[in-house]
């Protein structure tokens, strides 16, 4: 829905500018999901076992050694995301187009600051079998966010002042739900 939304009502620069962003999205995104795959790996073992002090000790330190990296990601990332205004003449000679993918930095920067937490818990919860709360969840997700994400569009298309930013509010609505 993203997509099509800015192909479909933003002008030349604005899709330049989202083409870089989410060029740098979709390369740094798969650093903080490791987090959720390690879950999901070393918990269900873990779990299988008899329940005893031992295997809640082990749990516990699994989860928390899985939190401790996940922060450090999520640090590393938002790093990474607040040199994008220095690397943006890197990627386009465009001075509009570094200013757009400038305004969208800072929610960039929340995005990352805590996606290796939220896939650490998301992992963590695949990890329990926890699945009922994910799928309800998730089913509500994917009806929700693009119904807002396409309410944009239209809103725009009345003469509401939507920009590129506003997209990616939504999309920042979304994770800060997730992880709350």
């Amino acid at each position: 829905a993203m997509g099509h939304v800015v192909s479909s009502t933003f002008n030349v620069a604005t899709l330049a500018a989202q083409q870089i962003i989410t060029t740098i999205f979709y390369t740094l995104i798969p650093i903080g999901d490791s987090c959720s795959l390690t879950a999901q790996s070393f918990l269900p073992t873990i779990v299988a076992q008899e329940p005893t002090k031992r295997r809640s000790q082990s749990l516990n330190k699994a989860v928390k050694n899985i939190y401790i990296v996940a922060g450090f990601l999520g640090l590393l990332l938002s790093m990474i995301v607040a040199c994008i205004p220095l690397l943006c003449p890197l990627l386009t000679s465009d001075i509009a187009v570094m200013a757009l993918v400038r305004t969208v930095v800072p929610i960039l920067f929340a995005l990352f600051f805590t996606h290796g937490v939220f896939c650490a818990s998301e992992g963590i919860l695949l990890g329990l079998r926890d699945l009922k709360f994910l799928g309800r969840i998730y089913a509500l997700f994917f009806s929700v966010v693009p119904f807002l994400i396409l309410r944009l569009k239209y809103a725009a298309r009345a003469g509401a002042d939507v920009r590129l930013v506003s997209v990616w509010n939504v999309f920042a609505g979304y994770q800060a739900f997730r992880i709350s």
